[in-house]
């Protein structure tokens, strides 16, 4: 009986998509469906840093997402004449390994919004979607913002791994002689927030993640962005603005900011691209160990998350090349570095030095939706913690539909 409860309204949903997707075709509308399975086994080890505040350890076993976030989505809209349309997204982020949903288990975490777009001007949005960080930063580095665990951009580059945003208001412009402007507004980001200084413990938790409608009492965050293509040729910049939820910040923290800059040239043989980053006031989603203890990215799928820490000031690099060895297959290879300026060394509650992390990637496609794929990395003074080094293998296969 109960069974019969939960599949009938299921049924009844799909018919109604079915039915759904004959007349938008008719009224000029459409629906579709799309996603990403990806499944992964992978290695990830650290030793202990040179302070006892941070221990070592290893995680093997399976890991959900290893080159891309698994997703299920929904995207439709409507023509309104003169190539304008009404559109929207709806994505989950699923975890693969046992059904549930990532994105701290909202339903639709990874997008949700509802906006205008006119092929000649741009688009206007409203509701949960990617920085422009995300956005940008994913035609720059090799592996992606948030993709092949370790490898990810976001390692060294906080920004480039907060990929989403609640409550924003969004404008980009039209592809316009190979440029495109962005800016984002977000009322309530609505992302885990811990509020400290020079990395001292206990750390002060920030009511960050709700939405009350007092503005200066929301985490609120200002993404803003261009691109530019000619050629071979492909340049982008980004500068995001994190402001402290102001109860809890007291007025004794400063807003985040992380400005990033790079570019990368296409010599048909390979790719090579570059760039250059500055964190103040705060860390976005890594070199988090604030907590006292190792975070393994290749095993983490929480939320995007953000330290406010007025000490902080972090130069970050980056070197990536692109190897297509065949038409099938390409080889990825990334250097960064993360550098602590001289006075959050100095102020710092343990011993922190430069990370370094190397990365090394390799993609083969089977068929144009699906591949294979398999990563190595090894970082050393990982999250910035002294003499701390961490490594992680993996393998995995991915589909797209």
């Amino acid at each position: 009986m109960k069974i019969s409860i939960l599949i009938l309204p299921l049924l009844r949903i799909l018919f109604l998509g079915a039915a759904l997707s004959v007349s938008f075709a008719k009224a000029q509308s459409y629906l579709s469906v799309y996603g990403t399975v990806d499944m992964g086994l992978a290695v990830n080890s650290a030793s202990s840093g040179r302070a006892d505040t941070f221990r070592g350890g290893s995680n093997f076993g399976l890991i959900s997402g290893g080159q891309s976030d698994n997703r299920l989505g929904f995207r439709g809209g409507e023509s309104l004449g003169g190539g304008t349309q009404v559109n929207f997204v709806l994505e989950s982020a699923i975890n693969l390994g046992n059904g549930t949903l990532d994105q701290g288990e909202r339903l639709f975490g990874r997008q949700s919004w509802i906006g205008i777009e006119n092929k000649s001007l741009g688009y206007v949005r409203f509701g949960r979607q990617r920085s422009f960080s995300d956005i940008y930063l994913s035609d720059l580095t090799p592996f992606g913002p948030g993709d092949f665990t370790q490898a990810t951009m976001g390692t060294s580059f906080g920004a480039a791994d907060i990929s989403r945003l609640s409550n924003m208001i969004k404008v980009e412009t039209a592809l316009m002689d190979g440029f495109r402007l962005g800016l984002g507004y977000s009322f309530s980001a609505q992302m885990p927030s811990v509020y400290t200084k020079d990395g001292r413990l206990p750390m002060t938790p920030g009511d960050t993640e709700n939405y009350n409608y007092s503005t200066q009492n929301n985490m609120r965050v200002v993404t803003a962005g261009f691109q530019y293509y000619n050629g071979p040729v492909y340049l982008t910049g980004m500068y995001d603005i994190y402001y402290p939820n102001a109860e809890t910040a007291e007025g004794n923290y400063r807003p985040a900011t992380a400005a990033v800059i790079g570019g990368l040239y296409d010599f048909n043989l390979f790719k090579l691209s570059a760039a250059y980053g500055q964190t103040k006031n705060g860390w976005m989603n890594a070199l988090q160990t604030v907590d006292g203890f190792v975070q393994y990215g290749s095993f983490d799928n929480q939320n995007s998350s953000m330290v406010f820490d007025s000490s902080v000031s972090v130069n970050s690099y980056l070197l990536g090349v692109t190897l297509p060895t065949n038409e099938a297959s390409d080889l990825y290879v990334s250097w960064q570095l993360a550098k602590p300026s001289a006075e959050m060394q100095q102020n710092s509650a343990f011993s922190i030095a430069t990370q370094s992390v190397w990365s090394l990637g390799y993609s083969y496609k089977f068929t144009p939706l699906t591949n294979m794929y398999v990563f190595a990395g090894y970082a050393t003074n990982y999250s910035l913690v002294d003499g701390l080094t961490n490594s992680t293998v993996g393998v995995g296969l991915r589909h797209r539909f």
